[in-house]
């Protein structure tokens, strides 16, 4: 992703954009001085200095000629940024499907969805730019105005002007600063509801902990995210008041302090007030419009901050390399190792070297307790996980970043935590058609838990989590890759699944070559398995052989 600021947004899809604005200012410049110039000739009766007969035609025609160009512009402006922010969108989405696994945790989902929203935040930006760009040439037209009228007494507006403008400049930096902690908070926020929405049976489980996560978290970093943004509204209330009252004031400099001062005609006063009083709507304008660029501003330096994230080289992944292996004769692993570290780099835990041969139509059971390791293994093995060190050889060839996606699809893989997406994203043939796939949810006993979406070629289920862990498999086996990875599949299936999937569907996938790594704790089962592998405390302690296992 590119570095973005306003005049990278606007430079980056179109060269035409500076153009048309300065054409924009130019007729929004002679439309507003014209205005001025007949509004204050038609009250003090004096004559145009030129045209004086065409006077009303000259006003029609800079009118309708402001009208279409803002149109035209604000639509233009309006297709380019929809188009930017879907492009963006796209592009973020595009930079996560080529992020390597470790990355996207430490990144979080909770950042991803953040930065989207930030990204919508954009879509208002044409029409804020085009009234806040129209308000700032009318401003610039009418202090120019009240210069050529009298410039003694447009030099006293002016510094009022800029004292308004250093007051809304020191004030906005407090009101970002608010708006962005508060941003902040809600990247937790999401966190926390992620927690809350995917352990609520953790949740109703445990009183303190419900107690915590709501009171300690949720509605505490609500709290906090309130006072950040009740500072940053009232912030931008004190703005559009003091904007307001400005008007005041400079309508008593005017009535009272001008002549005070300077021996000023009337004519001259009048053209003053007229002045102020148009100017009242512009900078209304631009100073409401100030909190949407401060909320540009905080999303774009966000989704920049993604952007810098993203482009390191730990979050690249050659995700889309097309090539693929041949069959699949041997896995070996040469002293793998690997290691988390925690929130100050610090290692927390580490799988020690394993050296490991895995042959084509091999049957391997892991087991081991809760942080043994196998899991981190599993995640080595899929490629999800780029070992700290040692190789990883495929058929005598070594997994590199190069060809670690055509390592990956080789194999299918059932996590501990498996997902069912709701679309057919692999293209599978779900449809009543399909006589293997009718046989599996036969297999399966899922006739009449899920339905056919025939329109849509996929299918709708509200399922429970082992009928779930079916479909992933009936999935899987459809998929029919070469290797096959299992973490705890019949942990949630009732004794006759659990019976069925060691003593049908495992030497099914071994008679036909196709080589099964699982992780399991049903001892009762191990005798269906070639090898045996045990892990402790990061460590791989056995490869007990077909022949040994009891």
């Amino acid at each position: 992703m590119k570095k973005l600021d306003f005049l990278k947004l606007l430079k980056s899809k179109s060269k035409i954009v500076l153009p048309f604005l300065g054409f924009l200012a130019i007729i929004n410049g002679l439309w507003s001085s014209s205005l001025l110039l007949l509004v204050n000739n038609k009250i003090s009766g004096t004559p145009l200095p030129f045209f004086d007969e065409y006077d009303w035609l000259i006003y029609l025609v800079l009118t309708v000629s402001s009208l279409l160009i803002s149109y035209n512009f604000q639509a233009y402006m309006l297709k380019m940024t929809l188009n930017f922010g879907n492009e963006m969108m796209l592009e973020i989405f595009d930079k996560l499907r080529s992020a390597n696994y470790e990355s996207y945790l430490k990144l979080g989902e909770e950042r991803v969805r953040t930065t989207l929203e930030d990204v919508g935040v954009l879509g208002s930006f044409p029409d804020v730019f085009l009234s806040f760009f129209n308000s700032f040439v009318m401003i610039i037209v009418g202090v120019s105005y009240m210069f050529w009228v009298y410039p003694k007494g447009a030099l006293i507006i002016l510094f009022l002007i800029v004292v308004l403008g250093f007051v809304y400049v020191k004030r906005n930096a407090v009101i970002e600063k608010n708006i962005d902690e508060a941003r902040s908070l809600n990247d937790i926020f999401m966190r926390n509801v992620n927690d809350f929405l995917l352990g609520f049976k953790k949740i109703k489980m445990n009183t303190n902990r419900s107690e915590s996560i709501f009171h300690g978290h949720i509605a505490k970093n609500r709290h906090n995210s309130i006072k950040l943004l009740t500072r940053a509204q009232l912030g931008d209330l004190g703005n559009n008041l003091i904007g307001d009252y400005s008007f005041y004031f400079g309508i008593g400099i005017i009535l009272f302090v001008l002549p005070l001062l300077f021996n000023v005609e009337q004519t001259v006063l009048s053209s003053f007030l007229i002045t102020i009083l148009f100017l009242m709507g512009p900078i209304s304008i631009f100073v409401d419009l100030m909190d949407s660029f401060i909320r540009f501003k905080v999303a774009i330096n966000r989704i920049n901050e993604f952007a810098e994230i993203t482009e390191t080289s730990l979050f690249t992944d050659k995700n889309n390399d097309s090539r693929e292996f041949p069959g699949f004769d041997q896995l070996k692993f040469s002293n793998i190792s690997y290691e988390y570290l925690d929130k100050n780099n610090n290692p927390a835990f580490k799988l020690k070297p394993i050296n490991l041969k895995i042959n084509r139509g091999e049957v391997v059971f892991i087991y081991g307790g809760n942080g043994s390791g196998k899991s981190t293994f599993i995640n080595m093995l899929s490629g999800l996980y780029v070992p700290k060190s040692g190789q990883v050889y495929f058929n005598n060839e070594l997994v590199t970043d190069d060809n670690r996606a055509a390592y990956r699809n080789t194999m299918t893989c059932i996590f501990a935590d498996d997902y069912l997406f709701s679309e057919n994203y692999d293209n599978f043939d779900l449809l009543p058609s399909n006589d293997r796939l009718t046989a599996l949810l036969s297999k399966m006993a899922l006739e009449g838990k899920i339905q056919q979406d025939i329109a849509n070629n996929k299918i709708l289920h509200d399922l429970s989590s082992g009928q779930q862990k079916r479909l992933a498999l009936i999935y899987s086996l459809i998929e029919d890759k070469e290797i096959f990875v299992f973490d705890e599949w019949a942990a949630e299936q009732d004794p006759e699944f659990r019976a069925y999937f060691y003593k049908s569907i495992i030497p099914d996938l071994k008679r036909i070559g196709k080589t099964v790594i699982a992780i399991t704790h049903d001892d009762a089962y191990y005798k269906y398995c070639d090898r045996l592998i045990k892990f402790d405390y990061g460590k791989m302690l056995e490869d007990t052989p077909k022949e040994l296992i009891a």
